[in-house]
């Protein structure tokens, strides 16, 4: 695993909760509102924990959080955690079979990247791989928006997305992109094989080449009403097919 630079200040209950949890970060200490008649049996949890570990906790006021935090996304808690622990791309593809791996072409929000990653967490995805200089990084508002789901995921931050789609087709992984534009249904798709998924950006979809070098593209079929979804709805139906039909086949992962 390859760690990135300075240390993240994680936020949130469940991102917090779910770092610990992991145990794939070294957590320095924590930051808590300090206790009050209203503090959540969550936290506790998270204290009895960091007690256990013997993690320093530093209590403050609401207002030094709230400095911090602006949004008050914190709900309370916060941790000093060592850099994100990305996997190189062999990692994220040699998970059991049948393997599925999400990709995301240029997406750039940390809002989406967090929901895309909790999805995959949630349909059983083996791993995500992420553009190194064009897409969001793990930030603290992705683990956030994940839930702190990116803490259980094999993800890869890779330099040339075109080359990780090559080498999951030398793999072995029929790869399939997403476009809004393509004839074929995404229901017409065979998904219970080893696979690679791919999303684009959130303003202008599948990149030309990586468009090229995906074995198919399929579309979600929508009522003309709405003309397109955001990447993480699309990712929620995609990966829900996905987990579908695998169930079906009994190839779904525990």
């Amino acid at each position: 695993m390859r760690h990135g630079g300075r240390d993240d200040l994680i936020y949130g209950i469940h991102a917090v909760a779910e770092t610990l949890k992991a145990g794939r970060r070294s957590v320095r200490s924590l930051l808590v509102v300090k206790k009050s008649s209203s503090t959540s049996k969550r936290i506790e949890s998270i204290l009895e924990t960091a007690a256990v570990r013997g993690i320093p906790v530093r209590w403050v006021e609401g207002g030094e959080m709230a400095r911090k935090f602006p949004d008050r996304e914190d709900q309370g808690v916060a941790a000093l955690a060592s850099p994100y622990p990305y996997c190189s791309l062999d990692e994220v593809l040699e998970g059991p079979v049948p393997r599925l791996v999400v990709a995301l072409d240029e997406v750039q929000d940390p809002q989406n990247l967090g929901a895309v990653a909790r999805l995959a967490a949630a349909f059983g995805a083996d791993g995500i791989v992420t553009h190194r200089e064009r897409s969001a990084p793990l930030s603290p508002a992705a683990v956030k928006a994940s839930a702190g789901m990116t803490e259980h995921l094999r993800i890869a931050s890779v330099s040339n997305l075109a080359e990780a789609v090559r080498r999951a087709k030398r793999e072995g992984l029929w790869v399939i992109g997403l476009d809004a534009g393509a004839p074929r249904s995404l229901y017409h798709e065979k998904m219970e094989q080893d696979m690679m998924v791919v999303f684009g950006s959130e303003g202008s979809g599948l990149r030309r080449l990586t468009a090229e070098l995906c074995d198919g593209l399929v579309s979600i079929p929508m009522s003309p009403v709405c003309e397109s979804l955001n990447v993480s709805t699309a990712a929620a139906v995609v990966l829900a097919e996905a987990a579908r039909q695998r169930a079906r086949t009994g190839q779904a992962k525990d």
